[in-house]
């Protein structure tokens, strides 16, 4: 999903046009949060998934460079959106790009981060098990592979949690920043 956004001066007047790229998943997601059990529900961060986001990233920019595009670096912000949002959806037992209880997309929780932006992308996969795994289903995918190889992108937030119902939650945050 690609939104973009116009900051102006003072009071931010926006247009957003959004192209959705859908979300990937290995097992059917439920189409409603309902009561998740207690111990799926639980969003964990293991002792390697710093690396597994690390990975992701690599993976991301060896895509980008064989396409003659710029690396995009890590950004705290956007790093912080996707652990977060990772965790709202094991937590709250959904997956997709908006969030059911507050209707919220990855603009609107970009803006309530305080990340300023021209655009922003947002990649999610669950269920793959690996970094390489993730980056295949996605690069799969025209309109995820489009979002990857934006040649607006100079900055990216990767995540990976665990628990709920697909075991494992990617979460790719790509940011167009808006000059400060």
């Amino acid at each position: 999903m690609v939104i973009r956004r116009t900051i102006g001066l003072g009071a931010a007047a926006s247009s957003i046009l959004m192209v959705c790229a859908g979300c990937f998943s290995t097992s059917e997601p439920s189409a409603s949060a309902g009561e998740p059990d207690d111990a799926a529900a639980r969003c964990l961060t293991a002792d390697d998934a710093d690396e597994m986001a690390d990975r992701v990233l690599q993976l991301v920019n060896l895509e980008r460079g064989e396409a003659g595009l710029p690396p995009v670096l890590p950004d705290p912000t956007l790093m912080k959106i996707a652990g977060d949002y990772g965790c709202k959806m094991i937590e709250d037992g959904f997956f997709g790009h908006y969030d059911p209880d507050d209707g919220r997309g990855p603009a609107e929780r970009a803006v309530a981060r305080r990340y300023r932006f021209y655009a922003v992308g947002e990649n999610l996969a669950a269920g793959q098990q690996t970094a390489a795994e993730a980056m295949r289903v996605w690069m799969e995918s025209p309109s995820h592979k489009s979002i990857i190889l934006d040649e607006r992108w100079t900055e990216v937030g990767v995540a990976v949690r665990f628990g709920g119902e697909h075991g494992v939650y990617w979460v790719q945050e790509f940011g167009d920043p808006a000059g400060y």
